[in-house]
């Protein structure tokens, strides 16, 4: 052995520190790939919750404008229904006996207690004839403000009828803009997962590359072929175990996906909606 030729326990020391890089690099192949999978599960999750928002969104939206459809004929039958008043025409006031201006539903509770005391309070003849004229008169009055100004008890209704329609629309609109938001917001937590997924695979790739060097200088160093052989096969059926798990990973994968795809076409043909050839493959695949 020459001063130049490195020395059993050097090489060993070396070929040892070799070894321990070299395994080293493949645990962070390894617990870098565990984060990509577990940011892989979590965009699942996102999704599944954006779709389910999405499908609310869709389902809430249809119901808004089905009332906005309904407001728009409620509206459009109050203006056919108004009748048109001059411009010359001043609207007229309520007064009561004495002069004194009243508003229309004070004007029907005095109508009202009319009614009562002739169907209850016993009178002569002429005191019948003065409150039934009375009455005759005040219901006139009344019935000429109402068609003045166009407050007939149908338009009433009607305007009342689109004011709760309206309520329930905003309602359903602001339930509308708080799922959209919270879809939105899971679509970008997927996006910022994505992003991370794809530094990681520079990770896990540099690693696996350090890995691969460390095993070459290793190799190279301990120069016995049968030690390399021996090496060779261990890495050969690591890789294949490797691939293997990959194989089975991406099968369970592509398997998840036919079925969220499989499910998805159920459920727009249960919607009645049509479905695409992929929905239709997705369907046929789970069942076979």
């Amino acid at each position: 052995m020459t001063d130049e030729t490195p020395r059993p326990d050097d090489q060993r020391t070396k070929l040892d520190d070799l070894a321990a890089r070299k395994e080293a690099a493949f645990a962070r192949k390894a617990e870098v790939g565990s984060r990509i999978q577990e940011r892989i599960q979590q965009i699942g999750d996102y999704r599944k919750r954006r779709n389910d928002l999405t499908t609310q969104v869709r389902d809430l939206k249809k119901q808004r404008d089905e009332l906005n459809t309904q407001i728009t004929a409620r509206i459009a039958e109050i203006k056919a229904q108004r009748p048109a008043k001059p411009e010359h025409v001043a609207p007229k006031r309520l007064v009561d006996e004495k002069g004194r201006p009243i508003t229309p539903r004070d004007l029907q509770r005095k109508i009202a207690l009319l009614e009562e005391r002739l169907e209850t309070v016993p009178m002569d003849f002429a005191a019948e004839q003065r409150a039934t004229k009375q009455l005759k008169a005040m219901k006139k009055q009344f019935a000429d403000i109402e068609h003045a100004h166009g407050l007939s008890t149908d338009l009433a209704e009607k305007s009342r009828e689109i004011d709760r329609l309206k309520r329930e629309a905003n309602a359903l609109h602001a339930k509308v803009t708080k799922l959209a938001r919270e879809s939105q917001e899971y679509h970008e937590r997927m996006l910022a997962l994505s992003a991370e997924i794809e530094a990681l695979k520079k990770d896990e790739e540099a690693a696996y590359q350090e890995f691969l060097a460390r095993k070459q200088e290793f190799l190279a160093l301990a120069g016995d072929v049968k030690e390399q052989q021996v090496e060779a096969r261990a890495q050969r059926e690591t890789q294949r175990a490797q691939e293997r798990q990959e194989r089975k990973r991406k099968d369970a994968e592509d398997q998840k996906t036919l079925q969220q795809r499989a499910q998805e076409a159920e459920e727009k043909m249960v919607r009645g909606e049509k479905l695409t050839t992929e929905d239709l493959l997705a369907m046929q695949s789970v069942k076979d």
